[in-house]
């Protein structure tokens, strides 16, 4: 009886301490590790970096020349070197834009968000000479060459490289642009000669897309002239008709971006993961360092907390960018989802002084958490190349990019991102 009685005791204990064991917490970064492990179906390889690492800087000089890559070009406009410069107007692009301009009365436009965009000259109309500014942003930049309704003729932009290993070997070409950089498009507006006020609601933003097919993809800044100068001369009455001056506006693309793609997933209660979770498209952004700064373009948010990128709320910024108000915290942006909203522009917008030239280094946060990628360890992000499609909201990463799994437990194939199945989970 003794014997048993003891056996039972050790039992007991034995089992007391399985049971102390099952209900010790858990950390959230332990929840999410066991999460994410059992969605991949084994263990994260140590080795596994996410993709990210340095990436180049684009760095200039006191005088504003480009000094991110070797050689010199003391003719001036070097943008070709470091970002997507877009290609001159043809005539007949012109024609049907302002055709449609003149004929359309007070036309419904959008908005979009943009820190580093290009400005191109379309047409000035018959009371451009008096809108003496073009102007962009709350703190009203100057637009630089823009005035008169007109811009000043550059025969030396650089496009790019015909040998990408031949600094020299560049890309000339003429247009009418200017690139603004740190800027704003909260507000366009110009400067009335008549009477020396700034007007910044007479403007409208109207995509290609709906003006005819040679245009679709840009975006354009039609101006309405306004004057209430002393003499009945100087007093011009709206017309609603945006014609006066028209832009082009092109968002600006560097050529040094990396793609970054987010799940969320660690800001919720991990004990009901659902496996469509796994999506990685909370937030969608490219990150290019240029000078000191990053310059982040936020293409999507999939998530329904507030999450911030370098301080910043990607659903409040995507709500500047949407005319019609329909974006709050909870709105799903760019992925294909019930209830969400679709089509917005990118937003762009620059962090300050960040001291790195590495993507993972950006402070991405949801819920107060910092979103982490770690080497070796479970993933709240990873970097790929610009140009990776990102899923549709609830649909499963592994289910187009089905070597994903893969990557993760061999860290290999390090491109995953190239084996693509059932491309209409892609947004």
């Amino acid at each position: 009886m003794k014997k048993l009685f003891l056996m039972g005791f050790v039992a007991l204990a034995f089992a007391s301490c399985v049971s102390d064991k099952e209900v010790t917490p858990q950390t959230q970064e332990q929840k999410y590790q066991a999460a994410f492990e059992n969605f991949i179906g084994g263990q994260v390889n140590p080795n596994v970096n996410w993709g990210f690492g340095n990436q180049q800087v684009a760095t200039f000089d006191a005088e504003g020349k480009f000094t991110g890559m070797r050689g010199v070009n003391t003719n001036g406009n070097e943008w070709g070197l470091y970002v997507d410069v877009p290609q001159p107007l043809t005539q007949a692009q012109k024609d049907v834009v302002t055709e449609w301009f003149q004929n359309h009365e007070n036309p419904q436009g959008i908005a979009v968000n943009w820190s580093d965009f290009f400005v191109q000259q379309v047409y000035k109309g018959e009371w451009g000479s008096n809108m003496n500014y073009l102007y962009c942003g709350s703190e009203t930049d100057h637009t630089n060459n823009f005035n008169a309704g007109d811009a000043g003729v550059y025969g030396n932009v650089c496009y790019g490289l015909n040998n990408p290993n031949d600094n020299n070997d560049r890309i000339y070409g003429s247009d009418k642009i200017e690139f603004m950089v740190n800027s704003s498009t909260e507000y366009f507006g110009f400067h009335n000669s008549f009477d020396s006020n700034f007007y910044i609601k007479n403007y409208v933003i109207i995509p290609g897309d709906i003006i005819d097919s040679s245009v679709a993809g840009m975006f354009f800044v039609g101006f309405d002239f306004e004057a209430n100068g002393q003499s009945n001369n100087q007093k011009v009455a709206r017309d609603y008709f945006f014609d006066n001056w028209i832009v082009k506006i092109t968002p600006g693309m560097y050529k040094n971006r990396k793609r970054v793609m987010v799940e969320d997933l660690i800001g919720t209660d991990l004990s009901k993961v659902d496996v469509s979770d796994w999506d990685f498209n909370d937030a969608v952004f490219d990150v290019a360092f240029v000078g000191a700064d990053a310059v982040i373009t936020l293409w999507a948010a999939g998530g329904t907390m507030a999450l911030t990128i370098g301080g910043q709320e990607v659903h409040e910024l995507f709500a500047k960018a949407d005319i019609d108000n329909r974006v709050k915290v909870t709105t799903m942006i760019n992925t294909n989802a019930n209830g969400g909203v679709d089509g917005l522009q990118p937003v762009i917008f620059r962090i300050k002084n960040v001291g790195t030239a590495n993507a993972n280094d950006i402070v991405v946060k949801v819920n107060g958490i910092t979103l982490e990628a770690k080497q070796g360890e479970a993933t709240q992000k990873f970097a790929v190349p610009v140009g990776t499609k990102w899923m549709k909201e609830r649909k499963l990463i592994t289910g187009s990019y089905t070597k994903f799994q893969e990557y993760v437990k061999n860290n290999d194939p390090k491109d995953w991102y190239n084996t693509v199945t059932n491309t209409g989970d892609l947004y």
